[in-house]
């Protein structure tokens, strides 16, 4: 293998696990206050896994194939709903979404 391979593997693969997981941590926790950027990357990247997670289960409960059609499905489902539920609750008010501090 090359260096180019090699590094565009590496890329991939953090993409992979960091888009989904920053979707979701976005949804988790919606305002910018709310954590700081270092803890926003850090849990995106434990978030991203779950996108192999839901695969595992597919592929062990319903006998889904991992596949790059599955592999792309769940990825993008799992983007698309954390970035839906994250505006949804930025237009939430703050009570209503349970972002209030007490």
């Amino acid at each position: 293998m090359d260096f180019q391979a090699i590094a565009l593997g590496t890329i991939g693969i953090f993409l992979y696990l960091l888009i989904p997981g920053l979707s979701v941590s976005l949804a988790a926790f919606p305002r910018k206050s709310d954590i700081s950027f270092t803890e926003r990357l850090v849990l995106s990247t434990f978030l991203g896994l779950l996108v192999p997670a839901i695969l595992y289960f597919n592929d062990k409960n319903y006998i889904i194939p991992v596949n790059s059609g599955t592999t792309l499905v769940t990825l993008g489902a799992v983007t698309l709903l954390g970035l839906i539920v994250w505006q949804l609750r930025l237009r939430m008010p703050e009570t209503q979404a349970g972002l209030k501090s007490a």
